[in-house]
């Protein structure tokens, strides 16, 4: 049986590791690039699969992409549906189940469902992410109504 501590760790564990996908997510509307980078470990890897077949190395890196997928669009929100979180010590995996809709500034727009598999670490007392999976499992887009 597991002692008090190690019980309140890992429910404390879990919930920071919950805050910081809600983050990404609220990140994902607000746009704001420096809170991006800040949730990932300096070698991050986020990994965007078909149809965008990405693979992105290193926080810059990363936060780059974020603001270049940023700037198509008029505004893009990502949903939150689920999560299962496994912590072991200072590592943790998790999958998310999320759907996303945008709006692109030349009037056309998508909404997705998708899976994120996520690696994060315990870094000097903070959950990030080590690399973030995207798989999509379905994407439907509508014309320009502009």
């Amino acid at each position: 049986m597991t002692s008090i501590e190690e019980r309140l760790k890992g429910l404390e564990s879990e919930n920071q590791i919950r805050a910081l996908t809600n983050s990404f997510a609220d990140i994902c509307i607000s746009g704001n690039a420096e809170r991006f980078g800040a949730l990932w470990i300096a070698d991050g890897t986020w990994t965007l699969a078909k149809p965008l077949d990405m693979e992105i190395r290193g926080r810059e890196s990363i936060t780059a992409l974020f603001l270049e997928l940023a700037a198509g669009k008029r505004f893009f929100c990502q949903r939150l549906h689920s999560g299962i979180i496994t912590i072991l010590g200072d590592r943790a995996t998790a999958r998310w189940i999320i759907s996303e809709e945008a709006a692109n500034h030349d009037g056309s727009s998508y909404q997705s469902t998708a899976i994120y598999d996520d690696r994060l670490v315990l870094d000097d007392g903070k959950w990030l992410f080590e690399a973030r999976h995207c798989k999509f499992i379905d994407i439907s887009h509508t014309g320009n109504h502009a």
